[in-house]
C-alpha cells in the first residue's frame, strides 16, 4: 500500500482550481501536489481550496491527520496563505456538491472564504499565523510525522502595499475610467513593514526551520515564498510561461511542474 501525501494550501493547490478572468483556459492539468505525489509514489489527499486562508488549512490538516491511520502518511505539507483571509464554517440544511470547499468529514457544513473585512490588525494576523506553524509542528511531532511547511504566496506584503483586487474584477473593468487596481488603507504606516518582519524573526526561534522552507518568508531577510522562487524572474517580475494569462497570475501547467520539483529538491 502507497503512503499519503497530505496537503492543504489555497488557490495555487486547488485540484479543482478553474480561472475566472480566462475561463476559456484549461485548468484541468496536474496540480503540484499531484505532481510531487506521483514523484515521491505516494496517494496525494489534495485539500487545497480556491480563497482558502490559513486557518481553512490548518483545520483542514488538523482533521485529515487525526482521523487517519498515522502508518498510512508518508508527508504532511503545508502551503501557506495570506494572513489577511478568514475562514469559518457554516451548516447548510442541503448536503452540497461534493466541491472544494465542502467539509470533508461533515457534510452538511461548508467552508467560507473571505478575502478581506477579518477583524483585527495586521499583526494580530501574523501572530495567527505564526501560531498556525508551531501547532501544525507540534500536531507532525506529536506522531512522528514527515512534515514540511511554506509560504506558497506572500503573507503579509501585499497588504501593505495595496492589496490588489482580483484578477476577475481587474478584467471586468479594462474599460472602467479611473479604476482603482488596489485597495488602500490609510492606516498603514512606514514602519509596519519592519514590525511585521520582527514578528517573524522573534518566532524564529520557536519554530523547527529545518522542516519550513524559506524561512522567513521574506527575500530581504535570506527567506522566500515558493512563488518567489518558482514563478517569479529575479527582478520580481512574473515568467509569462509559467502564469495562466495576463491577469491571471495563478501557475500553469509548466508553473505547477516547476513548483512540484522546487519543492521535492527541499524535501531532504
Amino acid at each position: 500500500m502507497k503512503k499519503k501525501l497530505i496537503v492543504s494550501g489555497c488557490s495555487f493547490t486547488d485540484k479543482n482550481f478553474q480561472s475566472l478572468s480566462a475561463p476559456d483556459v484549461d485548468c484541468s492539468f496536474p496540480k503540484w501536489p499531484e505532481l510531487l505525489a506521483e514523484k515521491l509514489n505516494m496517494d496525494c489527499i489534495n485539500l487545497g481550496a480556491n480563497g482558502a486562508g490559513n486557518n481553512y488549512i490548518y483545520s483542514t490538516l488538523l482533521e485529515e491527520i487525526t482521523r487517519t491511520p498515522k502508518d498510512e502518511i508518508g508527508l504532511v505539507l503545508a502551503a501557506w496563505s495570506q494572513v489577511h483571509r478568514e475562514d469559518y464554517e457554516t451548516f447548510v440544511k442541503l448536503t452540497p456538491a461534493k466541491i472544494s470547499h465542502s467539509d470533508k468529514f461533515h457534510k452538511n457544513m461548508m467552508w467560507r472564504n473571505k478575502r478581506l473585512g477579518r477583524n483585527g490588525d495586521i499583526f494580530y494576523w501574523i501572530k495567527d499565523t505564526l501560531r498556525h506553524y508551531i501547532s501544525l509542528e507540534n500536531l507532525c511531532k506529536r506522531y512522528n510525522l514527515p512534515y514540511k511547511q511554506f509560504q506558497m504566496i506572500s503573507p503579509f506584503q501585499g497588504y501593505l502595499k495595496g492589496l490588489a483586487k482580483t484578477d476577475y474584477e481587474i478584467v471586468q473593468n479594462l474599460d472602467t475610467p479611473n479604476f482603482e487596481k488596489n485597495y488602500k488603507y490609510d492606516n498603514v504606516t512606514d514602519k509596519d513593514y519592519m514590525n511585521c518582519i520582527n514578528l517573524f524573526l522573534e518566532y524564529e526561534k520557536l519554530i523547527d526551520t529545518k522542516n519550513f522552507i524559506g524561512y522567513p518568508p521574506s527575500k530581504g531577510f535570506g527567506g522566500h515564498t515558493i512563488e518567489d522562487k518558482t514563478l517569479f524572474y529575479k527582478n520580481g517580475d512574473n515568467r509569462n510561461d509559467l502564469i495562466i494569462s495576463k491577469y491571471d497570475f495563478h501557475p500553469n501547467g509548466k508553473g505547477h511542474e516547476k513548483i512540484a520539483e522546487f519543492i521535492y529538491d527541499r524535501l531532504g
